[in-house]
């Protein structure tokens, strides 16, 4: 079964894409902190994620600037904390 706690990465190129994908298909909750080196490459990393979750029915929204949620199918009404940290 999925854990609560949302696991957490940096993202900065096509290379640290595997850690959220693998976290978000064992069924958990992944916030990611969207870091790209150039613009263009934080675009296709935007759309590998979309299509992700399109592919899986699950979501993938932007949460905050360059911060992104992706949630695995089931998991409706998710809603990471942000108590103090």
């Amino acid at each position: 079964m999925s854990s609560s706690e949302p696991s957490r990465h940096e993202v900065s190129s096509f290379e640290d894409v595997m850690g959220p994908a693998s976290s978000y298909k064992s069924g958990k909750a992944t916030i990611i902190h969207l870091n790209p080196d150039e613009k263009d490459t934080g675009r296709r990393i935007v759309d590998f994620f979309s299509g992700l979750a399109y592919g899986t029915d699950g979501s993938f929204e932007k949460v905050a600037e360059n911060i992104y949620l992706l949630t695995p199918p089931g998991m409706a009404g998710f809603a990471p904390t942000t108590s103090g940290e």
